[in-house]
């Protein structure tokens, strides 16, 4: 795992106790993810979900699958804890970086993910791999986040001249989808609402999500200061969401 994804799983896990009541957007998204995957109508006998966190689809996925054999993962150890105490020790829960599956046995009728492959430093290559996991007619369904998220965050740096830390994430018409594969993808632009743009940071912190590009260097004191103080007063933040689809 690189030093990278070690990071990002020690944040999660550090945030991990309180982020069930910190991550609204991420529960929506994984209510309308798993209202997707429900409505293909699938009868899946083998799922595997990449980045399961608390369990948000997860446990979508037990109620709407109650037959199915579960493989839940995370890169976090506490995540995966928090997984196993809401849904209890009928699935299983494996420690692992989904962009690099290597471990897992057999095929997969089903595989989902709810942003957790933003993460992944090589998407094409990361779907790639996942998809060689899929059983014969199986499908893989995921959300992640597409270019305009955090545009306002964006833009308040790019106003005062500055580069601000915010990964570059795939419009949904450049998406890099392996070779071979039918693929599909939609869209849904997400407005969550901050006091300000120091809300806004301390609630990415408290997410485990704080982590910024490769290679970006921190804006200095004075420089981050003058970005929160053009915030003041309200400050929406949109998260574009891609939903994709590949059998």
């Amino acid at each position: 795992m690189s030093a990278r994804k070690e990071r990002i799983g020690r944040a999660f896990s550090a945030g991990a106790a309180r982020y069930d009541a910190v991550a609204p957007v991420q529960r929506l998204v994984a209510a309308r993810l798993a209202a997707r995957i429900v409505a293909r109508g699938l009868g899946p006998r083998r799922i595997l979900e990449i980045g399961c966190g608390t369990g948000f689809l997860s446990a979508a996925l037990a109620a709407a699958f109650p037959d199915a054999a579960l493989v839940l993962t995370d890169i976090s150890p506490a995540m995966l804890a928090r997984c196993r105490a809401r849904l209890g020790e009928g699935p299983a829960y494996m420690l692992l970086d989904g962009e690099d599956p290597r471990g897992l046995e057999g095929r997969f009728d089903l595989i989902v993910s709810s942003l957790a492959v933003q993460w992944f430093g090589d998407l094409r290559g990361g779907l790639a791999r996942l998809g060689a996991l899929l059983a014969p007619g199986g499908r893989m369904m995921f959300a992640t986040l597409g270019a305009g998220t955090f545009a306002e965050w964006t833009a308040a740096h790019a106003a005062l001249g500055l580069a601000s830390g915010t990964p570059v994430y795939p419009a949904p018409e450049a998406l890099p989808w392996p070779e071979g594969v039918a693929h599909a993808v939609d869209e849904e632009f997400v407005i969550q609402h901050y006091a300000n743009g120091a809300e806004f940071v301390r609630s990415l912190k408290e997410l485990g999500a704080g982590e910024p590009a490769p290679g970006h260097r921190p804006l200095p004191p004075g420089a981050f200061r003058r970005v929160l103080g053009a915030l003041e007063g309200g400050f929406a933040v949109t998260y574009h969401v891609l939903y994709g689809e590949i059998w």
